[in-house]
């Protein structure tokens, strides 16, 4: 799970220049709220894949009741395989949306990072990724704009001493999380590979 300081830090990230402890907790109640979801979704998918088991093992009997032996067992294998298939997709899912909480990206954006076969859509990861860094870098635009000095009587900044510019601090804290965020991101898509 995320810690308050790393959640400050992709808020600053994402453009909010000082993060509230009201927006953090905030933010981690949405991560524990769809990490919660997605949990339960995971319960509900179990409880009702136990009871198609029973309902196809009921039917299967009756079919079976026809069937050769060799008939039966190869029906049974396929029925097999293909029931461990659909549960290993909907527990990969489930996993996989999970995890996308834990990092911060919830309801829509990890909805649609998810395909059908529960795998990660890259594609649209580096989408949800390129406007994010985008929305970062415009706020830090506006933001430097609107902090630069106007020009003295002879078109220079009239900015005085440089020193300790927490403009230049602000640029190097900026490069810090951007890095940080692209990590993450390399780090999960690798995790699926």
């Amino acid at each position: 799970m995320l810690k308050r300081e790393e959640v400050k830090q992709k808020l600053i990230g994402w453009g909010i220049e000082e993060p509230t402890e009201e927006q953090i907790s905030d933010y981690l109640a949405t991560i524990s709220k769809e990490t919660k979801s997605a949990e339960d979704r995971a319960n509900r998918f179990k409880a009702d894949s136990d009871k198609v088991k029973d309902l196809e093992k009921q039917i299967n009997e009756l079919n079976n009741a026809k069937l050769t032996d060799e008939e039966r067992s190869a029906k049974a294998v396929e029925e097999a395989n293909k029931r461990v298939l659909e549960l290993e997709t909907t527990v990969k899912t489930m996993q996989l949306q999970k995890g996308l909480a834990e990092i911060g990206i919830v309801g829509e954006d990890a909805t649609a990072l998810v395909d059908e076969d529960g795998s990660l859509n890259i594609e649209k990861l580096g989408q949800i990724i390129g406007a994010r860094e985008k929305a970062a870098v415009d706020v830090y635009k506006k933001e430097a704009l609107d902090n630069t000095p106007a020009p003295d009587d002879k078109g220079n900044p009239d900015d005085g001493d440089d020193k300790g510019d927490p403009l230049t601090k602000d640029i190097v804290d900026r490069a810090v999380a951007s890095k940080k965020a692209e990590s993450e991101a390399v780090s999960i898509i690798d995790s699926y590979k």
